[in-house]
């Protein structure tokens, strides 16, 4: 097996075309040999749902569901050529729930978006990927 500049790659991922630029550079980077194993990582916001209310179940049901379609979908990409990848599904804050897998898992770099808030935006809002960076033990990537 040849060595991989980057062994453990975690790319946390949603919804948006953000998102879809991010699993487009890490396609590139894969196809170059820079990256070994890729774990796509989504995240379901828990605090969506108001588990006092009967609907709750389905709620959360709903938003696993669509969390893990994001996975699909973007496996489905690479895979299609011919990367391997691992998906990671979870629920809970997106930061803290990044910063959590980082701790645990065995990651050389992370690979994520950025939505170019303003710096405004960036102290009212609180952006994932700002805490991420600043937080981070590893390197981390921010594709914009």
């Amino acid at each position: 097996m040849e060595d991989k500049l980057f062994r453990n790659v975690l790319v946390p991922v949603n919804a948006s075309d953000l998102s879809e630029r991010v699993i487009n550079k890490v396609e590139q980077m894969a196809l170059h040999g820079i990256l070994g194993d890729i774990y796509i990582m989504t995240i379901w916001d828990f605090h969506n749902v108001d588990y006092s209310k009967l609907h709750a179940p389905n709620k959360e049901k709903m938003l696993i569901n669509q969390a893990q379609a994001v996975i699909d979908k973007y496996a489905g990409q690479l895979k299609s050529q011919g990367i391997v990848i691992k998906s990671i599904l979870t629920g809970g804050d997106p930061a803290t729930a990044i910063l959590k897998e980082i701790q645990e898992g065995d990651y050389d770099l992370v690979i994520m978006g950025s939505r170019r808030l303003n710096k405004f935006q960036e102290i009212v809002s609180f952006s994932v990927s700002d805490r991420i960076t600043r937080l981070s033990s590893i390197p981390v990537l921010v594709v914009k």
